[in-house]
């Protein structure tokens, strides 16, 4: 739409530079004459006053030359009537009033265009301070928004602070439990093991009772013989 306007306003431009020259063509006509002055003559049948009158023409007429003789031309009128007129009262000139009337209704039609621009200049300045509000607004909005986003980069970035930190701490407390784990497993190897032995100590144990108790008790039985022999020689004695 701005680009049909633009072209419009370079028409009007281009038909002012050029209004001269349209004037010139339009009085420079090769087959195209006019009837001079300020007269009105006729348009007759045939060349002199005894033909039949077929209409009569006003100064200014446009008429086109289709044959010429001594004193009087062949036209045809713009309306298609074809007749003789006195040469005498035919010029190629254009006549005053027909270049008035040109150029009245050329300026007619230029300062309807002038108008017609001056309409669009001003829908075109209402568009541009309407994309100007608009463009400011955007701009507006793209600031906010690099704001926000330098706010969510910046909060990002102590995330990721926290969580390096976080990540850090955890692969220390993994060597840790590593280490913890580690110790578990050799604690629990020495536990099995001394389990182990506090067995093999109670086997042994027990079999050492079990050999006392039958030591003891062969060293009881072993006293007690001894005593009743030892007893029996003594009765045997007093016998004696």
């Amino acid at each position: 739409m701005r680009i049909n306007r633009i072209i419009r306003f370079k028409e009007i431009i281009f038909s002012l530079m050029i209004l001269p020259i349209t004037v010139s063509i339009g009085i420079v006509c090769a087959d195209t004459q006019y009837v001079s002055d300020q007269l009105i003559i006729t348009l007759r049948e045939g060349k002199g006053n005894e033909y039949k009158i077929i209409k009569t023409l006003k100064a200014g007429t446009p008429l086109e030359i289709i044959e010429e003789s001594e004193h009087y031309l062949k036209v045809r009128t713009e309306s298609g009537s074809e007749g003789w007129v006195l040469k005498q009262y035919i010029t190629r000139e254009t006549p005053k009033p027909v270049i008035i009337a040109g150029l009245e209704k050329e300026i007619a039609r230029l300062n309807t265009k002038i108008e017609q621009y001056k309409k669009d200049k001003e829908s075109l300045q209402d568009e541009l301070k309407t994309a100007r509000s608009d463009h400011n607004s955007k701009i507006r909005d793209l600031q906010q928004n690099a704001s926000e986003s330098q706010g969510k980069a910046e909060q990002t970035s102590r995330d990721l602070k926290d969580v390096s930190e976080k990540y850090n701490a955890l692969l220390n407390s993994a060597k840790d439990v590593v280490l913890l784990v580690n110790e578990r497993d050799n604690i629990k190897a020495s536990n099995i093991e001394l389990q182990t032995k506090t067995e093999q100590l109670q086997k042994e144990n027990d079999e050492l009772k079990h050999s006392q108790m039958i030591w003891w008790f062969g060293a009881g039985g072993g006293v007690f013989f001894v005593g009743w022999i030892v007893g029996k020689i003594s009765r045997q004695k007093r016998f004696y």
